[in-house]
């Protein structure tokens, strides 16, 4: 430990600028006010703040590893949904299906599946619902925002929903007619039956993707048709909620007008971009989903490119099938992107994702270093949300700090057990 400089020291060290932060303690950062670029010790370590999960939390997800177990036993069936006679049927409280035992960096976990062979109305009946940590659960409502049938965004498409709604479905019986030349999982799931078309090419559905390509029917038809094929073949995804946890990527809260935010770190990035495609997706689908009630639903993304490996993100197929389903099941979903210490070397990659963003979105990413996220961070997000990402920000960065810390972090900072 080094002892407190005297004034002259510090006029010294500030001759000598940013190389002179080195020589004095964390602790004794307040003294440093002579330094033109002073440490701030308040994000030195600013992650201790953010509590360990509390003992209800605890409780919480251990009652829901023992309905995961307990779904094993049963041979994926829980107890919970079972029916007793004379009982009035009610809602749990708790998944029913088996819920993912996230792999931990030595990947010797295990995370559960459902068998191929489950009919789709078995699967259906038994999608498993998110679950959100207590204290999400309890906090206050936000007013529920107006039907996005009327609002003024979709009044100048309102009257084009029918005729596209229409194209769009003869588009799949054409496709249905020749049924060879779809996917293989595609054409595996279509034999357990097609709910999909009739959810997909609803009012709120047509409009969104009229939306997203203001107003250009062809263009929103052939999204339409693609998001549709990717719901279909990724059903089994969707309904389980379930898969490998390879990346970071977590719901970490709300923005002020109560849609969810979406956090991703670069630097926890375990495998591949397409061995992540899985946990990607459902991280967003469970955004959405919490987004429907309070959020008009939309969401706020903070990708955190800080420790970003180009190793693990140079695959141009997995690019193209990410922005496949992004830019189709995803379509108008983002109300603001924030890229934060995007890297030279990143850059040459955002080149080939590029083009697969519509211009709609494109105008919502925002590129920006550390100091201006956490200035658009605090003036976007709930105060309990900005403190979680900021933590996040900081542990990410610091040095000394072990992957297991900061996967233990990122448990106690999402407020949504999926993914």
């Amino acid at each position: 430990k080094f002892a407190p400089f005297s004034s002259c020291a510090w006029r010294a060290c500030a001759a000598m600028g940013n190389s002179a932060q080195c020589c004095y303690r964390r602790e004794d950062a307040h003294l440093a006010n002579g330094l033109e670029q002073p440490f701030k010790a308040s994000r030195c370590e600013s992650w201790h703040s953010i509590p360990d999960m509390t003992e209800e939390q605890w409780s919480f997800f251990e009652r829901l590893q023992e309905v995961s177990e307990a779904d094993q036993e049963d041979g994926g069936v829980s107890s919970q949904a079972q029916e007793t006679p004379g009982e009035d049927k009610a809602t749990p409280l708790l998944p029913v299906q088996p819920v993912l035992r996230r792999r931990s960096s030595s990947g010797c976990d295990h995370f559960s599946r459902f068998d191929r062979s489950n009919t789709w109305t078995r699967l259906r009946a038994n999608s498993r619902p998110l679950a959100l940590v207590p204290e999400e659960v309890l906090s206050p409502p936000c007013a529920v925002s107006a039907s996005p049938l009327t609002c003024a965004e979709n009044q100048a498409f309102l009257h084009l929903v029918d005729g596209f709604r229409q194209k769009v479905r003869q588009e799949w019986e054409k496709k249905l007619e020749c049924k060879e030349k779809l996917d293989e999982r595609v054409q595996h799931n279509l034999q357990d039956g097609f709910h999909e078309l009739e959810e997909w090419t609803s009012d709120e559905t047509c409009l969104r993707m009229l939306r997203a390509v203001v107003g250009d029917e062809k263009q929103a038809s052939a999204m339409l048709v693609k998001a549709i094929e990717c719901r279909v073949r990724d059903r089994e995804l969707y309904s389980s909620l379930t898969c490998e946890v390879c990346h970071d990527v977590r719901v970490i809260g709300r923005d002020r007008d109560h849609r969810p935010v979406v956090y991703l770190c670069a630097r926890n990035q375990t495998k591949t971009l397409k061995d992540c495609e899985s946990q990607l997706s459902l991280a967003f689908e469970a955004a959405v989903r919490l987004s429907e009630g309070e959020g008009n639903g939309k969401v706020l993304f903070i990708a955190d490119m800080h420790g970003f490996s180009t190793k693990l993100n140079c695959d141009p197929y997995a690019y193209k099938e990410l922005g496949g389903t992004f830019g189709t099941v995803f379509a108008d979903r983002f109300s603001y992107i924030l890229i934060v210490d995007f890297s030279f070397l990143a850059q040459s990659l955002w080149a080939m994702a590029r083009p697969l963003i519509s211009e709609r979105t494109q105008k919502k990413i925002n590129f920006v270093n550390n100091r201006k996220a956490r200035e658009l961070c605090e003036e976007k997000l709930t105060t309990h949300t900005f403190n979680r990402v900021v933590s996040a920000f900081d542990i990410n960065r610091a040095r000394g700090i072990t992957a297991e810390e900061r996967e233990e972090h990122a448990r106690c900072t999402s407020i949504c057990d999926v993914p």
